[in-house]
């Protein structure tokens, strides 16, 4: 089901410049709650800069985390959201999915499904994941951060963030 959806799909290639992204996706396994402080850091950080950043957190359990209610940025998936197939089905996964992202952050070191779904049916310019597989042509990304066992979501950002800064830069253009 997923392989027939995305052959339908087109994605604009384009050169990327991290100082022309706006609209920033955020794919999050919020399994790993405690690493909510980096999430919040990484959206202070790029509304700052002027970027607006939408988060889709994927919640294990039946119910929100208090801390994570009210955030405007953030969006839930949980498994009533899946179909039998695993694929997400709720409202917001779809307007996540159609919505123009110039960057897509997958946060998602576990691998899971649903997540990946997601980042794979995006149809962002740029698309940023860990590098946690042996089959890394099987992964949506355009660049795959490779990140120490047990993975750390502080490390993964800050290394995303210095390597986009690098790719987009004029100084180090070929």
């Amino acid at each position: 089901m997923l392989q027939k959806r995305l052959t339908a799909l087109r994605r604009m290639k384009q050169d990327f410049s991290f100082d022309r992204v706006k609209k920033i996706g955020v794919l999050w396994d919020a399994s790993f709650e405690n690493d909510f402080q980096h999430l919040a850091a990484l959206n202070r950080q790029l509304a700052e800069a002027g970027k607006s950043v939408e988060v889709m957190a994927w919640i294990p359990g039946k119910s929100v985390p208090d801390r994570l209610t009210g955030l405007s940025y953030m969006r839930f998936l949980r498994k009533s959201d899946l179909n039998w197939a695993l694929l997400p089905v709720s409202d917001d996964a779809r307007k996540f999915v159609e919505k123009r992202f110039d960057l897509l952050i997958d946060i998602n070191p576990s691998s899971l499904f649903q997540l990946s779904t997601l980042a794979a049916l995006s149809s962002a310019p740029m698309k940023v994941g860990p590098d946690i597989t042996d089959r890394p042509e099987d992964t949506p990304y355009d660049l795959m951060i490779k990140s120490a066992q047990p993975f750390s979501i502080a490390h993964f950002l800050e290394q995303a963030m210095h390597y986009l800064a690098i790719i987009g830069s004029p100084e180090t253009r070929a």
